[in-house]
């Protein structure tokens, strides 16, 4: 079965985020931590905030604050793979998304918000994307309308489940084999500094 974006999150449910007048500039004392592009990963899930840009409340008008298991876009690419998607899962209320982000909030209870994001990163998914974004041959662009319409192929609970299980294993495989790779090199390491201070 396939079901259009604005069917699993409705038009008002997927929006663009706040646009700054110019590039977001930092401040340490600020309030408000800003998702941005550059901070999204592919299949990653966003829960600590610490890299994040933080700006002052003051002067930002009707913020949209993000929500735990919103999914996150990057609204700008430049072909296959660099329109990313993260799962925002932290539960901090004072985080907003810059407007290089769009942002999908699932109403629809029987699909998963990191299937959504699992798909918007797949090789079929990214090509869909592609087929709808606007602009030029290097820098491209989504627009929430034509993201609204984008079919999305849901599986039943129990598969999307099995989706996400399968990359989480994955990624829990990823993350063993490169702690692996670290001790192998510490101990390459520590044995050539031994031979050479011998």
């Amino acid at each position: 079965m396939q079901s259009k974006l604005q069917s699993i999150a409705d038009v008002s449910s997927i929006s663009s985020g706040y646009t700054f007048r110019g590039p977001v500039e930092a401040e340490i004392t600020g309030d408000i931590f800003v998702v941005q592009g550059k901070n999204l990963i592919a299949n990653a899930e966003l829960f600590d905030t610490a890299n994040f840009s933080r700006v002052s409340s003051i002067g930002i008008r009707n913020p949209y604050f993000l929500q735990h298991n919103d999914v996150l876009l990057t609204s700008r690419g430049s072909g296959l793979g660099t329109f990313r998607s993260s799962l925002f899962t932290s539960d901090k209320k004072n985080v907003i998304a810059s407007s290089s982000v769009i942002i999908i909030r699932s109403k629809d209870i029987t699909v998963i918000p990191k299937y959504i994001s699992l798909y918007l990163n797949s090789p079929e998914g990214q090509q869909d994307l592609l087929q709808i974004v606007t602009g030029g041959s290097y820098i491209q662009s989504l627009l929430v309308k034509n993201l609204s319409d984008l079919l999305i192929p849901i599986p039943p609970l129990h598969i999307q489940k099995s989706i996400v299980a399968l990359q989480e294993n994955v990624f829990e495989q990823e993350k063993l084999l490169k702690r692996r790779q670290k001790i192998q090199q510490n101990l390459v390491d520590a044995s050539f500094m031994n031979l050479i201070n011998k």
